[in-house]
């Protein structure tokens, strides 16, 4: 057992998950790393599978697998172009992922995650706010958005659950973020 907290927008995700009927299998897109939060969906009992298009993190991650013995599937893949089936998965994921992308870029990630996601299946994103302490209109590498400028991204969704996650002392979940968006989409 991984004996670790994660982030309270995971756990808030997974409460939705566990009111949907449909066959415990998850996507984390942007899964790499040394702390994959993949884990926590793997220890709540669901088939896990990754996608993270940097090598470096791939291998962190499975660094962190052979530690805790366990398997959760990460590999190679852009989100922009998901390599699974259409309607493969029952929940996609991606925390603090998809915001490394440029607004265009989102489009085309989210178009794929629908894809790629089951008929009444849930997907949960994180958008970083324009109210985060780190903005900066000359940011090349993240993008951020006003609170509901993200909306327009799911069209072919439903929005079943939107929050402004504002840090008021500290930040989110040690990532250096003070102002989150949250989404957690539905597919009709």
């Amino acid at each position: 057992m991984i004996q670790k907290f994660f982030p309270s927008s995971l756990y808030n995700f997974l409460r939705f998950t566990n009111s949907v009927q449909l066959e415990k299998i998850v996507l984390d897109c942007g899964a790499g790393g040394s702390d994959p939060k993949l884990a926590f969906f793997h220890e709540n009992g669901f088939k896990t599978y990754g996608i993270d298009i940097s090598e470096e993190s791939i291998e962190g991650s499975n660094k962190f697998c052979e530690k805790y013995g366990i398997r959760l599937n990460i590999i190679k893949g852009d989100m922009r172009n998901i390599p699974f089936d259409p309607d493969f998965f029952s929940f996609i994921f991606s925390y603090n992922s998809i915001f490394h992308l440029s607004k265009g870029d989102c489009i085309t990630a989210i178009n794929e995650m629908y894809r790629v996601l089951k008929k009444g299946g849930l997907c949960y994103i994180n958008f970083l706010s324009k109210d985060d302490y780190h903005y900066d209109d000359e940011d090349d590498f993240h993008s951020y958005y006003d609170d509901d400028e993200p909306d327009k991204y799911f069209n072919h969704f439903i929005i079943i659950y939107k929050e402004k996650r504002q840090i008021l002392k500290g930040n989110y979940f040690n990532t250096g973020r003070t102002c989150i968006l949250d989404y957690i989409v539905k597919k009709p």
